[in-house]
């Protein structure tokens, strides 16, 4: 699965009200995501990818594009070792 398709989902799956994600979304501010849902997503994408996203690297991580640059660069390291 394409890795932006993965985080839009997680999103939307995370969400308790019909959302509809874009690059540009805030997920707070937009999205209305409150941080026990952020933390959702983030163990969705850790399942769904066999990543580790690091917590401190959370709070800095606000828009959707965002997510997907954060995991596209952890799926990249991961298949350089």
């Amino acid at each position: 699965m394409e890795i932006e398709q993965g985080v839009i989902n997680a999103i939307k799956t995370a969400s308790r009200r019909p959302v509809e994600p874009t690059l540009e979304s805030e997920l707070v501010a937009d999205l209305g995501l409150d941080s026990l849902q952020v933390l959702d997503v983030i163990a969705e994408l850790e399942g769904q990818f066999d990543i580790s996203i690091p917590l401190e690297a959370v709070p800095a991580t606000r828009t959707v594009a965002q997510v997907v640059a954060q995991v596209t660069r952890l799926v990249e390291a991961r298949g350089v070792r």
